[in-house]
C-alpha cells in the first residue's frame, strides 16, 4: 500500500483515478536502489522505464577518459529512462542512486498495453518527456557555448526561477553539481567564492542567496566576473 500511495504522487500517476492508478500499480515491479549502486549503463537494453519514488538518482555520460557529466538529477515523483518506451532498445546514458531510493519499474510491452486502455496517460507521459528535453537542451547549449561562470550563473538564475525565490537550496553535493556544471568541485568552489566576494550572492553551505540579479544575468550572458 506504501508503494501505491507513493506512486500516486508521481508525475506519472497524479490525476489518475483509483482504478488507473491500480491499473498502473499492478504492471510495476517496485524495486529498492542503495546509494551509488547502478541501475543501469549507457548501452544497456532497454526494457523498460522507471518512476522515483524516494530518494534521488543520477543521469550522466562518461567521456573515453573517465571524466563524468551529469545531465540529470531525479528526484521523487519523476520519470526517467522513458524515451525506451518509444523509440530505440538501449539506454542512452547512465544511471546511479544518488542517495538510497526506491523506484517503479514499468517493462515496455506491459505499459504500452496499457496505454491502449487507458489513453489519457500518454499526455502525461509526454508532459513529462518535454520538460526533461527542455531542461537537457538547456545544459547541452551551456555545456558548449559558456565558460564555468556563465554555466554557474545560468544554473543559479535558472533554479530562481523555478522556486520563485531568491534563496537556494542546494539538493545535491558540490561535486554533483560540478559534473552537472561539466567541471570539477574546486574550480566551482573557487567560482562560487568570486560572486560571494563581490556581493553577488551569500553562500551558507547548500544555502545560496542572490543579492545582484543584476549582475548575475551579465555574468550569465557571458561577462567576466
Amino acid at each position: 500500500m506504501k508503494n501505491i500511495e507513493l506512486l500516486s504522487r508521481t508525475n506519472l500517476c497524479s490525476g489518475l483515478d483509483k482504478n488507473e492508478l491500480q491499473a498502473v500499480a499492478s504492471i510495476a515491479r517496485f524495486i529498492d536502489i542503495p546509494s551509488g549502486k547502478t541501475l543501469f549503463f549507457e548501452g544497456d537494453p532497454a526494457g523498460g522505464f522507471f518512476v522515483l519514488l524516494s530518494g534521488r538518482v543520477r543521469i550522466y555520460k562518461a567521456s573515453p577518459d573517465g571524466k563524468e557529466y551529469t545531465i540529470h538529477i531525479i528526484k521523487p515523483g519523476q520519470l526517467f529512462a522513458e524515451a525506451a518506451i518509444f523509440k530505440g532498445d538501449k539506454y542512452p546514458a547512465n544511471c546511479v542512486a544518488a542517495d538510497d531510493s526506491s523506484a517503479a519499474f514499468f517493462p515496455k510491452e506491459g505499459f504500452l498495453n496499457l496505454l491502449k486502455k487507458y489513453p489519457e496517460i500518454s499526455v502525461k507521459i509526454i508532459g513529462s518527456m518535454a520538460a526533461f528535453v527542455r531542461d537537457f537542451t538547456r545544459q547541452v547549449e551551456e555545456l558548449s557555448l559558456k565558460e564555468v561562470p556563465a554555466r554557474l550563473a545560468s544554473y543559479l538564475l535558472y533554479r530562481a526561477e523555478k522556486t520563485g525565490s531568491n534563496s537556494i537550496h542546494l539538493d545535491s553535493t558540490k561535486a554533483e553539481l560540478a559534473n552537472r556544471l561539466g567541471t570539477i568541485s574546486e574550480t566551482l568552489s573557487r567560482n562560487l567564492k568570486k560572486l560571494s566576494d563581490l556581493n553577488i550572492v551569500v553562500v551558507n553551505g547548500r544555502e545560496i542567496t542572490i543579492k545582484d540579479g543584476a549582475r548575475l544575468n551579465q555574468i550569465a550572458d557571458g561577462e567576466k566576473i
